[in-house]
């Protein structure tokens, strides 16, 4: 055999011999082996990488022990605080709608809530959903009162009167949101109930607006205060936030749009946004199984393995399981609402308007789940084609109360789906983009 027809085995034993170890990559063993082998150059290159080739270890399957999935506390009582404080404020639009005008509150809340869920989402994506969110917030202080001032200074000047109200609800409910990630939800719970009491008493509407605003704000301030410690973890990227900002908006424009839901014929419209946003919170709970079900799935499953196969049947029954809790929930409360409402002959949008919101909810869970695995761009597709799929919709269903909402609702749950699917059907590139960027 001559130096020139060195096997891989033989010439890893002479490298390693010579060099006393093993190589560091083939430029290494090249000269190794032409230093002390005798090979040509080209030769040694061609040796030393068959050489390394050969010596690259197999893929093993993963062998660890799975950690135990982390549980969400509190869930249940901030799914009640939520439920209670969307009746107390769907209270508040007669009494609103009485001292301001009926188009004074209506205007307010076509922009009270896309700003509201913008604000949320983008929140939740920046601070409120990490583990040191709120200390990192709360070192901010004169950002969050400037925000606070300019939620009510800008859309005031813009829409005047009906800006004042959007602020103050904006405001309301924002802070709201960063109340119940401090487990404060009874807190903010019984603010509203207060409100909503004082406003159906006789008191000033607007005044208690006002007021239970500043009450919240002030809330903030104190939840914020003590969670002043040092960090230990850092918060979400802007970029990321902007993102989940831009879909939060999107969904609440999905949620005005169509005017043919009128949030101020009195308390109905609002309540029945609670059988789709209840049943949102336990389809949400659900999809928390993610974070077991797809490392599960790739368990025992080698890094270079192509091959395996199976792998997405756990994380879409996880999801297949979400999807079945809303569907099954929002229809029963659903239910229950048109039943209350014929009871006390209460007026409402039409049983279609239900419909719209149960399908607002689905489209919202699915683009949440492609935003937290770093999909927010096609999120935010799916809810642009939504929006404008309401606003060319055909006359037949615009005549329809909801109709608007069921045609935007649905194509952006089409758009979105494909995504999904295909994210869950990969379950080791969404491990490894989700583990990327948090």
């Amino acid at each position: 055999m001559t130096p020139a027809t060195l096997d891989p085995t033989h010439a890893r034993s002479i490298v390693e011999a010579r060099l006393g170890r093993e190589p560091q990559d083939m430029l290494e063993a090249a000269v190794a082996l032409e230093a002390w082998a005798g090979v040509p150059a080209g030769d040694a290159l061609a040796t030393a990488g068959a050489m390394m080739r050969a010596g690259d270890p197999e893929s093993q399957p993963s062998a660890g022990r799975l950690p135990r999935a982390a549980a969400r506390q509190g869930l249940a009582m901030e799914a009640i605080s939520f439920a209670i404080a969307v009746i107390a404020i769907a209270c508040w639009a007669a009494p609103l709608s009485r001292s301001l005008g009926q188009d004074v509150v209506e205007r307010a809340l076509v922009c009270a809530l896309p700003m509201t869920l913008a604000l949320q989402w983008g929140l939740a994506s920046r601070f409120l959903s990490r583990p040191d969110g709120l200390a990192h917030l709360g070192r901010r202080p004169w950002t969050v009162v400037l925000a606070a001032l300019a939620l009510v200074a800008v859309p005031s000047a813009v829409l005047g009167l009906s800006g004042v109200v959007a602020g103050l609800l904006t405001v309301t409910w924002t802070g709201g949101a960063i109340l119940i990630r401090r487990r404060w939800a009874p807190a903010y719970a019984a603010l509203v109930v207060l409100a909503g009491a004082a406003m159906l008493a006789g008191l000033l509407a607007p005044l208690v607006l006002g007021a239970t605003a500043a009450i919240a704000a002030a809330g903030v301030a104190a939840a914020l205060r003590a969670r002043t410690l040092v960090p230990a973890q850092s918060p979400g990227r802007w970029t990321r936030a902007l993102a989940a900002a831009v879909i939060g908006a999107g969904l609440g424009a999905l949620l005005v749009a169509d005017r043919s839901v009128d949030w101020t014929v009195g308390s109905m419209p609002a309540i029945a946004l609670l059988p789709s946003s209840l049943a949102s919170f336990w389809g949400g709970r659900h999809l928390w199984r993610f974070q077991q079900a797809i490392p599960e799935a790739l368990s025992g499953v080698a890094v270079a393995d192509t091959g395996a196969r199976g792998l997405a049947r756990r994380p879409m029954a996880v999801l297949l399981g979400a999807v079945a809790r809303l569907v099954l929930l929002t229809a029963a409360l659903s239910l229950i609402v048109l039943a209350v409402a014929s009871l006390f002959e209460l007026r409402t949008s039409g049983e279609s308007v239900l419909v719209g919101f149960g399908l607002v909810a689905l489209a919202t869970m699915f683009v949440g789940l492609l935003e937290s695995v770093g999909r927010a761009p096609w999120a935010i597709a799916a809810v642009v084609a939504g929006v404008a799929g309401e606003a060319v919709a055909p006359p037949e269903l615009a005549s329809m109360p909801g109709g608007r909402l069921i045609l935007g609702a649905s194509i952006a749950v089409v758009v979105v789906l494909p995504m999904v699917v295909a994210v869950l059907a990969r379950p080791a590139l969404t491990l490894a983009t989700s583990i990327g960027i948090r």
